[in-house]
């Protein structure tokens, strides 16, 4: 009984691993791509344009971060990050 309840404590403390992971890599990423919107609202992006958000940073991004881009659409400048593993996420001003 002892051994079993150590394996689903090992597996729920691994679980929670893996989720506080996920959440740290989507913060930071979510705050590069803001930073970049906020950037490129100071530039001044022309309409129907995309710029990666590393030229407009002058950084490289967090290591998860596998694509960054600014689109700006109906005056409105929005970034687009791809992470590890196929996630994205939409990050507005």
């Amino acid at each position: 009984m002892r051994t079993f309840l150590l394996i689903l404590l090992a597996f729920v403390a691994g679980v929670m691993i893996l989720v506080a992971v996920f959440s740290w890599q989507g913060r930071a990423a979510r705050e590069y791509g803001r930073e970049a919107v906020q950037a490129a609202q100071r530039v001044g992006l022309s309409p129907d344009a995309e710029t990666p958000c590393a030229d407009l940073l002058k950084r490289p991004p967090p290591a998860t971060v596998q694509s960054c881009v600014v689109k700006a659409a109906g005056g409105q400048a929005t970034a687009t990050v791809t992470l590890e593993g196929n996630r994205a996420f939409r990050v507005g001003p």
